[in-house]
């Protein structure tokens, strides 16, 4: 299934196929990062990054934050890596140089993916260029840290804080979930410890 914002492909697991990675972020991950392990809103996927930039809406373009689904909970996220090859990306962090702004632009574009584009080319030179993955600060965000992929390792991380696919070779993306940059997902909408 393609999502709108997510370069690529997913499918969706259940809350059953996903038990035992639920059970990991509930038991081992609630105390390392300090929420709750009741009540917990999971939302769990298989993710094969695919688009190659020029198949982009500006949206893909920069790094994003995952939607807040209840006001009090916190975002919590985790990236299992499935794949071999580490050209094919890890994850960037990234600190928004105006974050009003791009919280109103995000925002405008739910129901038109283009929404606001000429807005943004007036405004930013990144926009006046062909698109391309964020690898480095740019006009927009600021660069705070790469974590690079390794087979089977999991990364976990406030889903709150921007972030993306850091793809510097989009060439390689394949839709062959066997050599592509495929990946497990986890959303965790969490109660923080008071």
């Amino acid at each position: 299934m393609q999502e709108r914002a997510y370069p690529g492909l997913i499918l969706p697991l259940s809350d059953h196929q996903a038990a035992p990675l639920h059970a990991f972020i509930r038991s081992r991950l609630s105390r390392a990062f300090g929420f709750l392990r009741g009540d917990i809103q999971f939302q769990t996927q298989f993710s094969l990054t695919t688009l190659r930039p020029e198949d982009f809406s500006w949206i893909q373009c920069l790094p994003h934050s995952d939607p807040q689904h209840e006001t009090g909970r916190a975002n919590f996220a985790t990236v299992l890596y499935l794949f071999e090859n580490p050209a094919l990306g890890g994850t960037g962090f990234y600190r928004w140089k105006d974050v009003a702004f791009w919280q109103e632009m995000t925002r405008a574009q739910v129901n038109d993916p283009d929404h606001g584009l000429d807005r943004l080319r007036e405004r930013f030179e990144m926009f006046r260029r062909p698109w391309a993955y964020t690898t480095e600060s740019n006009e927009a965000v600021e660069l705070l840290t790469m974590v690079p992929a390794r087979y089977n390792r999991i990364i976990c991380y406030p889903g709150d804080l921007p972030h993306n696919a850091f793809v510097k070779q989009p060439e390689l993306l394949t839709d062959d979930p066997l050599t592509g940059r495929f990946s497990l997902n986890s959303f965790a909408g969490v109660w923080p410890r008071k």
